[in-house]
């Protein structure tokens, strides 16, 4: 048993045998923790790419005086918007998000579950409108083939793309975190320091 400090006031997170049984809430768990943490590992990819991109045009810029082309137009279409999207269903899974608490440690275990699923349900609602959104725009994008310049062409529509994947996992990500809280699984509240710690 450990102690979730990020979901509400000394919420005990539990791990019942009964909830993994099913094959099919378990193939759920797995691709839910499979995918976030691709589209995780994708994004620390990106970083990694994006300052060895930047170091190597600063070299070459001042060093040789022969930058590459378009680099400003490319971290900021496929790195950056890649780091930030990507990630989301992996922190929201892991519990990760900051999170600032002035009534929510002072209510009971189960209504603090409660009030977590209900803000899950309606977050989920609101990245749901804006996967919908973002796919309709992305692939008007991919229609048209949409480029940038700089200083010379660079075909950006791909990276629309990022958006609607990364928010729409999020957004199963959410709904499951809210059903297995609706049903008394507090499971998914445990941070991954928790369980080391209690280990």
């Amino acid at each position: 048993m450990t102690t979730d400090s990020l979901s509400g006031a000394n919420i005990a997170v539990v791990r019942p045998a009964r909830y993994l049984t099913s094959s099919g809430l378990h193939f759920l768990k797995r691709f839910l923790e499979g995918s976030s943490n691709l589209l995780a590992i994708a994004a620390g990819c990106a970083v990694i790419v994006m300052m060895l991109h930047i170091n190597l045009d600063v070299a070459m810029r001042y060093i040789f005086s022969a930058p590459f082309a378009n680099t400003i137009e490319i971290v900021s279409t496929y790195y950056i918007v890649a780091i930030v999207f990507l990630p989301l269903a992996m922190v929201e899974r892991c519990n990760a998000n900051i999170v600032v608490e002035l009534l929510a440690q002072y209510l009971p275990r189960r209504t603090a579950e409660f009030l977590i699923a209900g803000i899950a349900v309606v977050t989920a609602v609101y990245f749901c409108a804006f996967t919908w959104q973002t796919g309709i725009d992305a692939w008007q994008k991919y229609e048209v083939g949409e480029i940038a310049l700089g200083n010379s062409q660079i075909t950006v529509w791909p990276t629309r793309f990022y958006l609607p994947i990364g928010c729409g996992l999020l957004v199963l990500v959410l709904l499951y975190k809210a059903w297995r809280l609706f049903a008394g699984d507090n499971s998914v509240l445990a941070h991954p320091d928790d369980e080391i710690m209690a280990d």
